[in-house]
């Protein structure tokens, strides 16, 4: 499945604010892992520098629409230094030169290595919390309302 396709059929579940935050978390989580995944496969060629997507400022911008939503009721996505929201409603990510993994890759191989598997597994995990939380909120858009119901108002 081509990344268009791929973002396109994500795109279709969003029907709130919350829902949006979610599938961006996934989208990123989605072009994170192919970053890590490149600088793994390509870490051999000839004049190869790693690359990184800087999670902290994504979860930055996150935070801020999070917090914009909270206080009124509506997504406010602000570009950062490495992100930029697109009129479309996407999103481009910055790539940025990794000097650590640079370093790495250049004195211990080893290391490198084990610091990009790091970085996947953390990667997954995050992309599976964010699928975890859109399923569910899905979920609970499909039941009937019940009367007695508590809702969580975060």
């Amino acid at each position: 499945m081509t990344n268009e396709i791929w973002q396109t059929e994500l795109s279709s579940l969003i029907q709130d604010n919350v829902d949006e935050i979610l599938v961006k978390i996934i989208q990123f989580t989605h072009i994170r892992h192919t970053m890590i995944s490149d600088n793994i496969k390509n870490c051999r060629c000839e004049d190869f520098v790693p690359r990184y997507i800087d999670a902290e400022d994504f979860a930055k911008v996150i935070s801020a629409a999070l917090t914009e939503h909270q206080r009124n009721q509506r997504l406010a996505l602000c570009d950062s230094r490495t992100v930029s929201f697109l009129p479309d409603g996407d999103f481009r990510l910055e790539p940025q030169i990794d000097t650590a993994a640079a370093g790495l890759l250049e004195s211990d191989f080893g290391a490198y290595i084990q610091l990009q598997q790091d970085r996947l597994k953390e990667n997954s995990i995050n992309n599976k919390a964010a699928c975890a939380l859109l399923e569910h909120k899905l979920c609970r858009q499909q039941e009937p309302v019940r009367s007695d119901s508590v809702e969580n108002k975060v």
